[in-house]
């Protein structure tokens, strides 16, 4: 039986930048070993010219697949046999649900190549795991290095992590937290919360496997625990923010900015360098909800410089 590659070599153009790289492929390969003969569903978030939608129709020949894309529907796949596709942001939950119903249920397989931005990310997540994620089954949070380039919207540079912090009493480890890069370690704290506090997470997590720039995150057969209680101004269940939440939210971000500020006085080189990043970062946000103080930083000659 043909595999990913050779479908893939047939349905994407060449030098299609959206063409999943082998090592992707592998992965789902041996997710979908079990299933190529089983009535599967797939839905894929970002589907650009949906040539991998027609992928995963040709090697899953009895799988349901739904693509959503806030761009129209690909020609290509326009009235193609087991694709829906759905014209949505990744983060539109009523989208998401109707997706399920397209599908006849949870997915066994839900890919996330779609605005490679954190929240945006986080939301998508938040709400298809718990709800529309079989148990068992898989989501795969692609290109998640996007959180390493200073030029995305959530990104910043990307720095070696220190290897000075080896003193004895160390506590904290410095690494890199921003956009999905971040996303994905939270993830790690909801695996442990029932060992650590004997409370089963909502994201009920059995495995994490990383890849370079590829997260598979397996979903547990246990029971999750409750839902997070909704605080004042979010959307749905995603914690997406009305105004009250943004201000809250840039509040918070004011007050961490003043303690990553008063950390510099004794910081190592290293550490220096990603506090200034981490500080960037912040100030952009806040800049693009005021345009004054980003004229106002503009006008400080050398901000963000180490040397």
């Amino acid at each position: 039986m043909a595999d990913l590659n050779s479908f893939a070599s047939r349905h994407y153009a060449a030098g299609d930048f959206t063409l999943k790289p082998p090592s992707y492929l592998a992965e789902y390969e041996r997710i979908l070993a079990v299933s190529r003969d089983k009535a599967t569903s797939i839905l894929e978030l970002g589907v650009s010219s949906g040539a991998s939608l027609l992928m995963w129709r040709d090697y899953l020949p009895r799988a349901t697949i739904v693509g959503i894309d806030i761009n129209e529907i690909p020609p290509n796949i326009a009235g193609q046999d087991r694709i829906h596709f759905i014209q949505a942001g990744q983060d539109d939950t009523s989208a998401l649900d109707k997706a399920g119903e397209l599908a006849g249920g949870p997915f066994d397989l839900i890919i996330d190549d779609a605005s490679h931005i954190g929240y945006l990310t986080k939301r998508s997540f938040l709400h298809l795991f718990p709800n529309l994620l079989k148990p068992g089954g898989t989501y795969a949070i692609e290109d998640f290095c996007t959180g390493f380039l200073p030029e995305f919207p959530d990104g910043s540079t990307y720095i070696e992590p220190p290897a000075s912090d080896t003193a004895s009493g160390t506590r904290l480890f410095e690494s890199h937290q921003f956009g999905m890069v971040g996303v994905i370690k939270q993830m790690i704290d909801h695996m442990v919360r029932e060992l650590i506090a004997g409370q089963q997470s909502y994201l009920s997590i059995e495995k994490i496997t990383i890849r370079t720039n590829l997260a598979l995150i397996e979903k547990s057969s246990k029971s999750a625990g409750p839902p997070p209680s909704r605080g004042p101004g979010d959307r749905d269940v995603l914690g997406g923010a009305g105004p009250e939440a943004e201000i809250a939210a840039l509040g918070a971000d004011i007050r961490n900015l003043h303690r990553r500020l008063t950390d510099l006085e004794s910081a190592d080189p290293h550490l220096l360098r990603r506090r200034v990043s981490e500080v960037e970062v912040v100030l952009d946000r806040i800049s693009s909800k005021f345009g004054w103080l980003g004229r106002l930083r503009r006008m400080v000659p050398g901000f963000g410089r180490t040397d």
